[in-house]
């Protein structure tokens, strides 16, 4: 799904998935997502530089020995002093180490441990650090907030004439748009790139085979024994999977449960042969709309045999449903069917659904009950020769499901938070009033439960607007005639349109936040009218790839700890100088002394070459015009500072003139 650069969100704003606290987040465009997220690997590495001149400080100072010491101490010392980093220190010391080895053997070891396993453990937690730091941040698939600013729900007291068309259109678009996303991402295969838009890229649900009728015939209507199939949504919760962003106390769940079987025909078919084309009307209760009004217990009416129409009209299936909803009083005028006793089902919406198979022929014959195809074999001749053929035993089949919806309040006691199984009008009338009692809750349960109820389709939406292609059989259907299907085919094609009602449920909810994607579908939906809803409109949430996503909390943690990492390398060298300078300053004086520029100078001083001032600074100079020692390689293997005739003459050195070295400021070596 493609949205608009301006329907996302953009600043802070609570991710109720992760709490209050935790779920505290920034989004913000790729682009500057990048740019920060370099800035915050930048961060990281310098609090990490200043973690170890504040850990190389500490282990200088407390290796710091004024008695006489032996070389690899010295050493030591001095790479503490002049690593800049951890992983360079590291990799200095295990020379340093290695480089001892003949000479004090394991004891080189030793002499370098402390300073090792300092240096190993802030590479290391640093190198941790800068992995999880970056856990702060998601792009891919992240989750993002809509902005609800066209947010609407569908309203049919806004069908008119001119806007009829576009009405069935728009609605089997969305449907179509719903099998197509169910196709894509309800195949329990990898994932294709547009199953990362809505909260969950699916949603669960069970399915149970070999249950018992649901319907009060029992036996005598159904057409197995322990033949019917249930299929059951579990409670979806309306934040985290129907991306409904909301605290604990506002959100609500959502249950469908369906049970379906083949239901019986003998006894409840009436032929009629003198008819052109003959009919055949199944007698599950009166329906005035696919037999007139004077149904006479008429449900469907199929036309079959000649005068049907041409063969290739006809080598495709037909759907057809009959539908009783659970309706109150006075909305009870949109039904137009009363199922016989043996279907009808209290608290319940009940279908009837009808397979025409026409004139498919079945290359092998078919057992499944639904699609029931075993008349024959039939000779059939085609273009390659003659094959044999099956063909249906009735010009349509039947199978019944009762549907049946509940919505809780988890905030409530477990006892009283949800509504019983009922009709899917009468559980969102019976929800708001009896679990969301509160104005705002109410009003924001009844602006989504529109989306559920008008915008979300179930068995008999889809059945009427796709008819014969919303069928799993039509893969293999060809001109030519049917291949051949399973004995379960039935179940298969029920679970089928159960994944696309989750689907669709899936896509109604974020299509009432985003508002309708084709503009000529604004003048049949309605925007919000309560705080509430106008709240709800705004909470959506989605996944999306366009946009970063910053956890707060974790930015917070990560700038107050590092400034306080950074404060304290600046300030802790001045601090332990002030400290040791009544005491004994020796530990701050080698500090300083070890830092490269001082160790230049020593070198330089001990040959008597240069008149320095500045020794316990962090840039130790000379007079102007003074030229130091040079670099004696005579001997390649020992080169030394040697001072040369006119170095020398520039250096006039008197005792009383050198400066004294006090420990004040200490900077110089702070890092």
């Amino acid at each position: 799904m493609a949205l608009a650069e301006t329907s996302v969100y953009l600043g802070f704003w609570t991710n109720w998935s992760h709490g209050a606290i935790n779920g505290l987040t920034y989004t913000t465009t790729l682009e500057n997502g990048a740019l920060f997220i370099a800035f915050l690997a930048l961060f990281v590495t310098y609090t990490g530089t200043c973690f170890w001149s504040i850990a190389s400080f500490t282990v200088h100072q407390t290796l710091s020995r004024q008695a006489p010491q032996n070389t690899i101490y010295h050493q030591q010392q001095a790479i503490l002093r002049t690593s800049d980093t951890s992983t360079i220190a590291l990799w200095r010391l295990i020379k340093l180490t290695w480089a001892w080895r003949k000479t004090m053997g394991t004891t080189s070891f030793k002499s370098t441990l402390i300073p090792l396993a300092t240096s190993l453990a802030t590479l290391s937690a640093f190198t941790i650090a800068s992995i999880f730091s970056s856990r702060v941040a998601s792009s891919r698939g992240g989750e993002v907030l809509i902005v609800g600013s066209n947010c609407a729900v569908f309203n049919g007291s806004l069908m008119t004439q001119e806007n009829h068309g576009m009405t069935q259109y728009y609605t089997a678009s969305r449907i179509r748009s719903s099998a197509s996303y169910k196709a894509n991402c309800y195949s329990g295969s990898k994932l294709t790139e547009g199953c990362h838009t809505f909260a969950r890229s699916s949603l669960p649900f069970i399915v149970t085979h070999g249950n018992p009728c649901p319907f009060p015939g029992k036996d005598a209507i159904c057409g197995l024994e322990n033949g019917s199939i249930r299929l059951d949504s579990g409670f979806l919760n309306s934040h985290y999977d129907l991306g409904i962003n909301s605290p604990p106390s506002s959100r609500f769940l959502y249950r469908s449960v369906t049970e379906c079987s083949p239901i019986r025909d003998k006894g409840y078919i009436r032929f009629n042969n003198m008819k052109t084309p003959k009919t055949a009307e199944f007698l599950y209760g009166d329906d005035s709309v696919h037999c007139g009004r004077n149904s006479d217990g008429c449900t469907m009416d199929v036309g079959f045999g000649d005068g049907l129409g041409s063969r290739a009209a006809r080598s495709q299936y037909t759907l057809s449903v009959a539908t009783k909803w659970q309706l109150p009083k006075d909305m009870d005028f949109a039904n137009t069917w009363e199922p016989i006793p043996e279907l009808s089902v209290p608290n319940t919406d009940v279908n009837v659904l009808f397979l025409q198979p026409n004139s498919i022929l079945y290359a092998t014959p078919v057992y499944d009950p639904w699609f029931d195809a075993t008349y024959g074999p039939l000779i059939a001749t085609l273009t390659r020769g003659n094959i044999t053929v099956y063909a249906s035993n009735q010009p349509a089949k039947a199978l019944a499901c009762a549907q049946q919806y509940q919505f809780c309040n988890p905030s409530l006691p477990q006892d009283i938070s949800c509504t019983p199984p009922m009709g899917i009008h009468e559980a969102v009338i019976a929800a708001s009033s009896t679990l969301f009692k509160e104005k705002n809750s109410r009003d924001a349960f009844d602006w989504s439960a529109l989306a559920i109820r008008y915008m979300a389709n179930g068995f008999t939406e889809i059945v009427t607007i796709l008819g014969g292609t919303a069928l799993l059989a039509g893969d293999t259907l060809s001109a030519a005639g049917q291949d051949s299907l399973p004995n379960n085919q039935w179940e298969l094609e029920l679970e089928h349109w159960f994944k696309i009602t989750l689907a669709d449920i899936q896509r109604a909810i974020l299509d009432q936040a985003t508002g309708p994607t084709d503009p000529r579908a604004a003048s049949f939906h309605s925007p919000p009218k309560t705080a509430a809803a106008r709240t709800i409109c705004n909470s959506q949430k989605i996944r999306s790839d366009s946009y970063t996503s910053f956890n707060v909390l974790g930015l917070i943690i990560i700038f107050s700890i590092g400034g306080l990492i950074i404060l304290i390398s600046a300030c802790l060298p001045l601090v332990t100088a002030r400290l040791q300078r009544s005491r004994n300053p020796f530990a701050s004086l080698e500090w300083i002394s070890n830092d490269t520029l001082q160790l230049q100078r020593l070198a330089h001083e001990a040959v008597g070459a240069g008149e320095w001032k500045g020794a316990c600074d962090d840039y130790p100079f000379t007079r102007k015009h003074d030229l130091l020692a040079v670099l004696d390689i005579t001997d390649r293997k020992h080169p030394v500072l040697r001072v040369e005739p006119e170095a020398a003459e520039t250096t006039e050195i008197e005792p009383n003139d050198k400066e004294q070295c006090i420990v004040t400021a200490g900077i110089a070596g702070s890092t």
